[in-house]
């Protein structure tokens, strides 16, 4: 490909990097009152590819941002909300991941760790939970920022009845040429540079505890193949369109365009 092409580009709703608010949040947080039912799984296993250099000697979920891991805002956030019961399906330097973690006193919350023997994919970790629980549940992962009420998407998928409910967000492409429209050989239109909406899954679940019996122990599988079988099953799968700030933080442009923000915002407030 040559150094000047052109490349398509792509922008989400919400996806922003003024989060310093969300960060800030997160201080200091202990969990206020007994916990609620539901517990939440947090996908913690993977290599971090996405973040090399950064993930050599250090598993993304423990990545800093603002002096602390990613992971520990994402789950302070959580605690906000009433949230105390916690399971981390880990696998690569999880020793790093619970040496940090423990098992979430420190936070006045319970924190286990679902350890995978060998990738599983980004659902295949849910069919080691033991026990099943017995309320739904929320599956997150451990690179998105968010100040989403998760509160909200249970509530949503308890009144839908569905077997598991995912969060969307719409993302905009942005296309860098004419786009043709035609009829055999016959072109009858032609649109410069066109924007095209599309519906994408914004990395948060709400599950019955149901689905879980629709993977085999150990099953390797990722997220969409598991919520495509649950389709193809008749099953009902749900949507919740969320608008909340949003931010994935597992991609390494993304980490340091944040980070740059957050360090320019810092000067300003100083100066």
């Amino acid at each position: 490909m040559l150094k000047n092409d052109p490349k398509m580009s792509y922008r989400v709703q919400g996806e922003e990097l003024d989060i310093a608010d969300i960060l800030a949040q997160t201080e200091g947080t202990m969990l206020e009152g007994p916990p609620r039912d539901e517990l939440v799984v947090i996908m913690a296993g993977g290599l971090g590819s996405r973040m090399l250099p950064l993930t050599r000697d250090l598993p993304k979920p423990l990545v800093p941002i603002a002096g602390r891991p990613m992971l520990e805002h994402i789950m302070c956030q959580m605690i906000r909300q009433g949230f105390g019961k916690f399971q981390f399906s880990v696998r690569h330097m999880a020793n790093q991941i619970a040496d940090h973690f423990k098992d979430g006193a420190q936070w006045g919350v319970e924190i286990g760790y679902i350890e995978e023997p060998e990738p599983l994919g980004t659902a295949g970790g849910l069919s080691l939970l033991n026990p099943v629980p017995d309320t739904p549940l929320i599956v997150a992962n451990s690179d998105l920022i968010t100040d989403l009420d998760y509160r909200r998407v249970l509530a949503s998928h308890e009144t839908t009845g569905a077997l598991l409910t995912m969060c969307t967000r719409e993302a905009v492409f942005e296309v860098p040429y004419g786009v043709i429209e035609q009829v055999g050989a016959r072109v009858v239109g032609v649109e410069e540079k066109p924007t095209q909406s599309i519906t994408i899954s914004a990395g948060m679940y709400a599950l019955s505890p149901d689905a879980l019996g629709r993977m085999k122990h150990g099953e390797v599988i990722d997220m969409p193949d598991f919520i495509q079988r649950l389709i193809n099953d008749g099953e009902h799968v749900s949507a919740v369109a969320i608008e909340d700030k949003w931010v994935d933080v597992g991609r390494r442009a993304n980490y340091q365009a944040l980070l740059e923000h957050l360090d320019t915002q810092k000067a300003g407030d100083i100066a």
